[in-house]
């Protein structure tokens, strides 16, 4: 079958990728007698006044952009009413293909990083705002230089998200999408600056700083939630790299960087040997004998008031969101939420810890539950006869252990809510049974809690240390 040929010009040869509008072909020139990629709107694209006009767009704004580190354009046309675009042939692989294997070195993760940022200085001179920084826009050729493709959604600085299309639609990767794009604010530099501070997190961790079951709840979580340290989902993080992190993914554009030269000079000058250590986990306080009588209720007493008001909201604390409140729209009405401030080079404690139950909770990111207060309680001293082996732990204390840490856990983002629900769910139980004195039940919900937390542990859901910290607290129940 003869290879089809556009303007008696562009020979195509291999398809080598297709989208949602476009398709992509590796093609020969044979007027300048070399090799080129075709990106061809595909007939149905075609058909979409939209489509066509994203693909003029890009057109337009890549053509007049030249610079190493962005992918060159070399002519545009059309043929049967079909438009055609000819650039640079990338011979290499995405930034997406290479996270699939997993996270990257540092050094690699700022190289790549730090060439990005060069290609988003030379779109930010020409006054266009990429709008769709993410791994698949990035490619790495087969030396290692970074090109970014993809112009299709650019647009001039300063302008609305809204008047992108005439309507309110959002344009952008919702994984990578700046607060601003969500709720259709006005977009600039900075706002490419927080889809790299996405790319430059999942390079790191290996995920998105967000993740979710729809785009519409994780371009929420851009609006309204804190992205959880680079260092909750994987150990040795420069502490250069985590302050960096925080400042592009800050909720406001004024508070991220003010264009991507700084942000470049803060990469090259990275100090990748000092990372972010976690303090050692503090030790277990010493176990009171158990108790009997009216001190034992006073404990059961506590137990249900701490379990009343993680499920109600009194007292002054927030339980997660219960099932069956309202899934957020794509443009939340809410302001955007607080923004983390930069981490210190040292942390306080491991971010699954344990705070002590004694210290009074500070203020935690929107929807997060707080550390969960118990009342100190007067206990007598120990009764135990001499020779004899002391009784076990009291459940109720190893109980309230294992909340404090999903709390944290739960307030870093390390856990969703909908798997916070069930954890907070099982630890009810297992208080009740014990306030019953039901020993049978609470071995078998206890067992059946670790099992959970394994599995979350298993699948990234809660941090090494958290995982540690719950499993020494259950070991204490049964």
């Amino acid at each position: 079958m003869a290879a089809r040929v556009l303007n008696d010009r562009y020979e195509l040869r291999s398809l080598l990728g297709r989208g949602g509008m476009a398709e992509v072909w590796e093609a020969y020139d044979r007027r300048l007698d070399r090799t080129v990629a075709v990106k061809m709107l595909r007939p149905d694209g075609a058909a979409d006044p939209t489509f066509a006009a994203r693909f003029d767009r890009e057109a337009r704004f890549a053509a007049g952009l030249s610079h190493p580190n962005i992918v060159a354009v070399y002519d545009f046309g059309a043929e049967d009413g079909v438009s055609y675009l000819v650039m640079e042939l990338i011979r290499g692989r995405s930034l997406s293909q290479r996270l699939a294997t997993g996270p990257l070195e540092f050094a690699e993760a700022v190289r790549i990083a730090i060439q990005v940022c060069a290609a988003l200085e030379a779109a930010a001179r020409a006054g266009v705002v990429h709008r769709d920084v993410k791994p698949g826009n990035i490619l790495i050729t087969e030396g290692g230089q970074v090109k970014v493709c993809d112009f299709g959604i650019a647009r001039v600085a300063g302008t609305a998200q809204a008047d992108l299309t005439g309507s309110a639609q959002i344009m952008g990767t919702s994984s990578y999408m700046a607060p601003e794009q969500v709720t259709g604010g006005r977009i600039d530099a900075r706002t490419d600056l927080y889809g790299l501070g996405c790319v430059l997190y999942a390079m790191l961790t290996g995920r998105p700083p967000f993740t979710g079951d729809s785009p519409f709840q994780i371009a929420w979580q851009h609006v309204e939630k804190p992205p959880p340290p680079a260092t909750s989902l994987r150990q040795g993080v420069p502490a250069d790299l985590e302050r960096l992190l925080s400042d592009l993914l800050a909720k406001k554009p004024a508070d991220r960087p003010a264009g991507p030269g700084p942000v470049r000079v803060a990469l090259e000058n990275a100090d990748l040997d000092t990372v972010v250590v976690p303090a050692p986990q503090r030790p277990r306080r010493p176990r009171p004998a158990l108790l009997a009588g009216a001190a034992a209720a006073a404990v059961a007493g506590v137990i249900a008031a701490v379990a009343l008001a993680t499920q109600t909201g009194d007292a002054g604390s927030q339980a997660a969101p219960r099932e069956g409140s309202p899934a957020p729209s794509v443009t939340p009405t809410a302001g955007p939420g607080a923004v983390p401030p930069s981490p210190p080079a040292v942390t306080t404690g491991p971010s699954g810890a344990a705070p002590s139950r004694s210290a009074a909770p500070g203020p935690t990111p929107s929807g997060a539950a707080p550390f969960t207060t118990v009342p100190p309680v007067a206990t007598p001293p120990a009764t135990t006869p001499p020779g004899e082996t002391p009784p076990a732990d009291p459940p109720g204390d190893a109980v309230a252990d294992a909340r404090a840490v999903l709390d944290t856990q739960v307030s870093a983002g390390a856990i969703d809510a909908k798997d916070a629900r069930d954890l907070y769910r099982r630890l009810d139980s297992i208080a009740e049974e014990a306030a019953d004195g039901d020993t049978t039940k609470v071995t078998k919900e206890t067992a059946a809690l670790r099992e959970k937390v394994t599995d979350l542990h298993d699948r990234g859901r809660i941090t090494d240390d958290g995982y540690t910290a719950v499993v020494a607290s259950l070991d204490h129940i049964d």
